[in-house]
């Protein structure tokens, strides 16, 4: 074997042996980063679903009866509707009701209760009765 065929050998072996490593390290780099995505996908997972438990909570919280009757009264400032306010039945005047309340036998129509509890008053006052 001549020593010109003899270093060509070598070289390519040379060329070989590093193709070999340079393809080693770049599946090894891929790896390494594919397990670095997956533990940053994996903890936002878990971020995601601890998230959703707390507002899975809170829309119960939310939605509890409770909170719900008193929402009204704490933050809007206002109150049940007196006793006596309310007459079950037909609508007042012949209409179909226009959200207000008649007082019974009076003849007057009250308004939406106010934050002290009283109504206003729509109609004919003391004056006209």
């Amino acid at each position: 074997m001549s020593a010109a065929l003899r270093h060509l050998a070598i070289g390519a072996a040379c060329a070989s042996l590093a193709a070999v490593g340079i393809f080693h390290v770049w599946a090894k780099t891929g790896v390494v980063s594919a397990g670095y995505s997956l533990a940053r996908l994996e903890a936002e997972h878990r971020r995601l679903a601890a998230e959703r438990e707390r507002l899975r909570l809170e829309v119960a919280t939310l939605r509890a009866p409770g909170r719900l009757e008193r929402y009204p009264r704490e933050r809007l400032g206002r109150a049940p509707p007196a006793s006596g306010a309310v007459v079950a039945g037909g609508s007042v005047g012949g209409g179909s009701g226009g959200g207000t309340v008649a007082d019974a036998g009076s003849g007057r129509r009250t308004g939406p209760a106010g934050p002290d509890g009283s109504g206003v008053v729509y109609g004919r006052g003391r004056a006209g009765i």
